[in-house]
């Protein structure tokens, strides 16, 4: 057992080093810089005009409740995710040594790193960009702000950070539950790209249908439909799951944990068999 758990984590160690040296990491400069503009700067400016600073944690949480940037956040990690798993080179080597489930297991390791690590990455960059100060409570910029200025109520900027979070949930539940259901929602798009990976060995088809439950996901949102709880980024939107002032949720939150949790024991089970019967290149 012992013996199993040095090659799992050897296996995450050497994927997670060579995605993080790869110059694709390059395109989390490009991320940042829609997410400063979509999001931190009109925080930042709606917090100026009110008189008072934000809260560090606020544009985190806006940024993994907003639509755009939940198309953009995923889009972004699959890119950096589409050489993976590296079936090619001393794949075949390395996998006689340990095992295809040691192999898998170690795969699965390597993608929880990788998406703690870009989220937290991303989770700094808003503390950073934030000019805010450290609190857990909401601050008045953010919860008060449309009253002061109630011609601006239904502006693209109001709907940064909905009043179905704040007068909803606390700070810190907030951070966590954002922080938690995008690990998910990427999570599940990972396990898509391997298992497609794992039987086709092509990476393309596992990225079309990938992008494509991120399009449909984006789409049925947009459109309000029922059907959008189909979807992983409906289930990863907290405000989505909240009345705007009633004291209630319009779809349960346990219910999206629940459906993550089925969704990504099912997706990781059927690459089980998938690797039992995988075949690897020697390019």
């Amino acid at each position: 057992m012992l013996k199993n758990t040095r090659q799992i984590f050897s296996v995450a160690k050497s994927e997670f080093i060579s995605w993080i040296t790869n110059p694709r990491i390059i395109i989390l400069g490009a991320l940042l810089i829609f997410i400063k503009g979509l999001a931190i700067d009109p925080l930042a400016a709606r917090a100026e005009r009110f008189g008072e600073t934000l809260v560090i944690f606020e544009p985190f949480i806006s940024v993994g409740n907003s639509q755009m940037l939940l198309m953009l956040i995923p889009f972004s990690f699959l890119i950096l995710l589409s050489d993976y798993p590296r079936l090619g080179g001393n794949t075949l080597f390395f996998i006689s040594r340990i095992g295809k489930r040691n192999w898998l297991w170690g795969q699965f390791l390597f993608l929880l790193a990788a998406i703690f690590a870009f989220l937290t990455f991303i989770l700094l960059s808003s503390f950073v960009f934030s000019g805010g100060r450290f609190d857990t409570s909401w601050s008045d910029a953010v919860t008060k702000y449309n009253a002061r200025f109630p011609n601006e109520a239904f502006n693209f900027d109001s709907l940064l950070l909905p009043s179905n979070i704040y007068n909803q949930i606390s700070m810190v539940r907030a951070v966590a539950e954002t922080f938690i259901l995008l690990s998910a929602y990427l999570f599940i798009l990972s396990l898509i790209i391997y298992l497609f990976k794992i039987l086709f060995n092509n990476g393309t088809v596992g990225l079309a249908a990938a992008l494509t439950i991120i399009l449909l996901g984006l789409i049925t949102t947009a459109l309000a439909t029922e059907t959008k709880w189909a979807f992983p980024m409906a289930n990863a939107v907290i405000w989505l799951h909240y009345d705007e002032i009633l004291s209630r949720q319009i779809y349960p939150m346990w219910g999206s944990y629940l459906y993550f949790g089925v969704l990504i024991t099912a997706l990781g089970a059927l690459n089980f068999p998938a690797v039992r019967k995988l075949r690897f290149t020697e390019n």
